[in-house]
């Protein structure tokens, strides 16, 4: 069964946006790290369509993504939802993780596909690896990433 947390829950963990020059960051924490990659993803939507959120929306894609380690997990995680928003058109509400490691995460994004009024705000070129970290210290895990805009 999938492990299900919605945007609106302020105990799976937070984010804040960063500004630095002409990209735009995301501070994200949380207890675990199945949240941590939720709330990283919350900050993605909010810098994408703004803080006000989007229509319902009850298509889910699946994910399935590799990498090196929990930072490569994070950049290909971000990645993708960036490649649903800019190449499908799709708009993420909320995401699930199914099973997350250091190396492997299987998880959807639920939303709809872009109609009048729901195009993103602004435009993420990438998500990069400048100054980025995944970190578990004190049973909290914590993230920054840093998007070119």
């Amino acid at each position: 069964m999938p492990k299900l947390i919605v945007p609106q829950d302020s105990t799976a963990g937070g984010y804040r946006l960063l500004e630095h020059t002409a990209d735009m960051g995301i501070e994200a924490w949380a207890d675990s790290l199945d949240a941590l990659f939720i709330a990283a993803a919350r900050g993605l939507q909010e810098i994408l369509f703004g803080p006000n959120g989007l229509p319902v929306g009850h298509q889910q894609l699946k994910v399935e993504l590799q990498a090196g380690d929990e930072e490569e997990l994070l950049v290909a995680w971000l990645g993708e939802i960036l490649f649903l928003v800019e190449q499908r058109g799709f708009c993420p509400v909320f995401f699930v993780i199914e099973e997350i490691g250091r190396q492997t995460l299987k998880g959807s994004v639920v939303g709809r596909y872009q109609q009048e009024g729901t195009s993103p705000l602004r435009e993420v070129k990438a998500v990069t690896y400048h100054l980025l970290r995944v970190l578990h210290r004190d049973n909290r895990w914590q993230a920054r990433v840093y998007l070119d805009l």
